[in-house]
């Protein structure tokens, strides 16, 4: 079923201009575009992702998507073998102030909301969800191991996925144990599943909205920026910015660096050949994701000190083999 036929049929709204936002398709009706999702047997994730979305709506976050229900005053459609959801936007973004202080901002309102989400959370299960992660990821590669069609590079950069993800939980474990530096900004805050700058983009979307520890978006961001080359002078612009607002304590230090050292970035390139998606697109993304490796690695070295962070004063440790 389209889009338009969805909208007429089931909520009485009557498409004019097609519009395309973020990749999304969706239409202009009566001054909001309407854009629809697929549920996929996600309804608790999505009416907890709606929930956030209209607190963030009313404490000032206009330009976000909110989900609307239909004729029968039912949030889920169902049409066919299928269940539809769809969004309304009214505002988009057209506030230009710097990354670092827009993070702080959406943070500061989203650790004012008290009531932690059951599906959507990964606040304090860090530990528990990575080593899942690394358990679902080994037990997969061994399936693959009689296939044939399987990239032989999986297998050359597995004990370093496995190593590096060892390496991460380790110290997590050690920064949950024994860090008890922590202050008010370690509290759960509304945050992003992967932060890729929602929060400049003209609409933020439910689907992509997550509660976390603020350290989750933050340490996506550094992620991001080693892996596309940015400069250190681009990162000590946003944390200026963002610890105007929001000082970090030592605690989220650590947990930021913990996260910079679980390969995730590893894991989202060896997931399309293990899932069987397009390996010829699936290779030239793990090939390229080794080369940048060894330049993240460098990046990540002193990573505190690159961070203008006195680690000695503040007893700070970093991960042996990459001194």
């Amino acid at each position: 079923m389209s889009l338009r036929e969805l909208l007429t049929n089931y909520y009485q709204i009557h498409p004019e201009e097609k519009l395309v936002i973020d990749g999304r398709t969706g239409y202009l009706a009566d001054g909001f575009v309407y854009f629809n999702m697929e549920s996929r047997n996600l309804e608790m994730i999505q009416m907890e992702q709606a929930v956030l979305a209209y607190y963030l709506m009313e404490n000032g976050f206009r330009h976000i998507a909110l989900p609307v229900k239909n004729m029968n005053e039912e949030w889920f459609t169902e049409y066919q073998t299928s269940t539809y959801l769809i969004y309304q936007v009214s505002d988009r973004n057209t506030v230009k102030e710097s990354l670092g202080r827009n993070l702080a901002l959406f943070h500061e309102t989203g650790s004012a909301y008290y009531y932690e989400p059951q599906s959507i959370s990964s606040y304090g299960e860090w530990k528990r969800l990575w080593t899942d992660k690394l358990n679902l990821f080994e037990e997969r590669i061994a399936q693959l191991t009689t296939e044939e069609t399987v990239s032989p590079t999986i297998f050359d950069v597995l004990p370093y996925i496995i190593g590096m993800s060892e390496n991460a939980i380790q110290y997590l474990r050690e920064t949950e144990e024994n860090e008890a530096r922590y202050t008010e900004v370690d509290q759960g805050t509304i945050a992003f599943l992967r932060f890729n700058n929602q929060v400049e983009r003209e609409v933020i979307w439910p689907d992509e909205l997550c509660f976390d520890h603020p350290a989750r978006d933050i340490a996506e961001y550094i992620r991001n920026c080693l892996l596309s080359g940015q400069s250190d002078n681009v990162l000590h612009e946003f944390f200026r910015d963002y610890q105007a607002i929001r000082p970090l304590s030592v605690f989220s230090w650590r947990l930021i660096y913990a996260r910079l050292l679980f390969p995730i970035h590893f894991f989202d390139a060896v997931e399309p050949l293990i899932n069987g998606e397009n390996s010829q697109t699936g290779e030239a993304g793990l090939y390229k994701m080794i080369k940048l490796q060894e330049v993240y690695e460098e990046r990540l070295r002193n990573f505190y000190e690159k961070m203008e962070i006195d680690k000695e004063a503040f007893e700070l440790v970093e991960a042996d083999w990459l001194s």
